[in-house]
């Protein structure tokens, strides 16, 4: 290891405890011990036009950008992988190294003590599924991943480091019984409700922690104790997002169609920024669903928050002017606000108060503080549409 690499990761780690991340000394050894870069040969390079560059070590800003606690995009479009011969790319990114202070919260979240039989799901560039071998030994990791290609490369990546974890190439909602039961799992990609497969997989007492996918986003990290064939934990105080499995239906945003539509305006009760407050941002996620949001600022315009849902319906709140304007049914501005009121007349709860019970059926349930205490049942199917309890 070069003294310039040594610095880089020295720097790397002190970030990461700087922002909170590996008060666990085990966890900084092994952050320490696995270099990301051998993940991450090259990778894709936002631009200010929305377009992608791919660089790799000759690029200056290279190792500055692998050892930050950022996440890197390593693949456009479920096919495109970053070459830097390619010059600049259009796409959307379908695979990526996930920010290392998520990973470490994550990571710390699984409450490891060592030896414990760990499954992954979605192993993207090995570079979590080495961290977990580290702390508990390879032979008691096994990681699924979806596309074959990352997959393949994965275990490229993962082998030239010596002993390795196995790498399986399935769909991550089945899970992977060969070598269960886990006595922990954790997704690092986020998904519409927890597969049933996982609670089977897991043995009574062990832990998942995973993201559940929301248009909305909300972050929602959840930490769940397995038990009976059902499974419940409080979402943690930090927010976590992933990319969804590709099963996972987006919601589209069809912006173009709805600058040509005329809807209702009215004056907005709350400004567009609930909804990404730390903790009204989880409920609204969670319970406004299949419902997306983009930013749009039309030219000589103010900012605006644009809300779209798959039937059509559609939202653009102005908080410059005070105004939202709308067209549906349902009245997406309406849902947002009343669920807002909702969360202010429960206490304004902070988000690790809120918890989560999944049963061996599939159903979802939200609870505030005891399991007991439902607020609401969640569809495991989201629609559009629902209702504020």
């Amino acid at each position: 290891m070069t003294e310039e690499l040594s610095d880089y990761i020295a720097q790397f780690l002190a970030g990461l405890k700087a922002d909170g991340y590996l008060s666990d000394p085990l966890w900084k050894k092994a952050f320490g011990a696995v270099p990301r870069h051998v993940f991450l040969p090259s990778f894709f390079l936002s631009l200010p036009d929305g377009r992608w560059q791919a660089i790799d070590t000759t690029h200056p800003a290279y190792w500055r950008m692998v050892y930050s606690n950022t996440t890197l995009t390593t693949q456009l479009d479920g096919a495109v992988g970053p070459d830097p011969d390619d010059g600049t790319l259009s796409g959307t990114p379908t695979s990526s190294s996930t920010q290392p202070g998520l990973m470490a919260l994550m990571l710390d979240s699984l409450r490891l003590s060592g030896g414990e039989l760990v499954l992954e799901i979605g192993t993207g560039t090995g570079y979590n599924a080495a961290l977990l071998a580290h702390r508990v030994g390879a032979p008691n990791v096994t990681s699924v991943e979806v596309d074959p290609g990352v997959a393949k490369l994965a275990r490229q990546r993962l082998s030239s480091l010596g002993d390795w974890p196995s790498v399986v190439t399935t769909d991550g909602e089945r899970g992977w019984r060969d070598n269960g039961p886990y006595d922990r799992l954790i997704a690092t990609v986020s998904v519409p409700a927890v597969p049933p497969a996982w609670l089977a997989q897991v043995r009574d007492g062990g832990l998942i922690v995973v993201s559940l996918w929301r248009d909305l986003g909300g972050g929602p990290l959840v930490r769940l104790e397995v038990n009976g064939g059902s499974a419940q934990g409080f979402f943690l105080a930090e927010a976590g997002s992933f990319m969804p499995v590709r099963a996972a239906n987006r919601v589209p945003t069809a912006l173009s169609m709805a600058l040509k539509q005329t809807g209702t305006s009215r004056q907005n009760r709350r400004p567009s920024t609930v909804l990404h407050h730390p903790d009204a941002g989880l409920w609204l996620a969670l319970r406004v669903q299949n419902v997306n949001w983009l930013g749009f600022t039309p030219d000589g315009g103010n900012e605006q928050v644009w809300l779209f849902a798959p039937d059509g319906s559609w939202a653009v709140v102005d908080d410059i002017a005070g105004q939202v304007e709308q067209f549906g049914p349902p009245a997406l501005w309406n849902e947002v606000e009343t669920v807002y009121d909702r969360w202010r007349e429960m206490g304004a709860p902070s988000r690790d108060r809120l918890g989560l019970t999944v049963t061996s059926t599939g159903e979802h349930r939200i609870w505030l503080d005891n399991p007991d205490a439902v607020v609401w049942n969640d569809a495991s199917a989201p629609v559009a549409g629902i209702s504020a309890p």
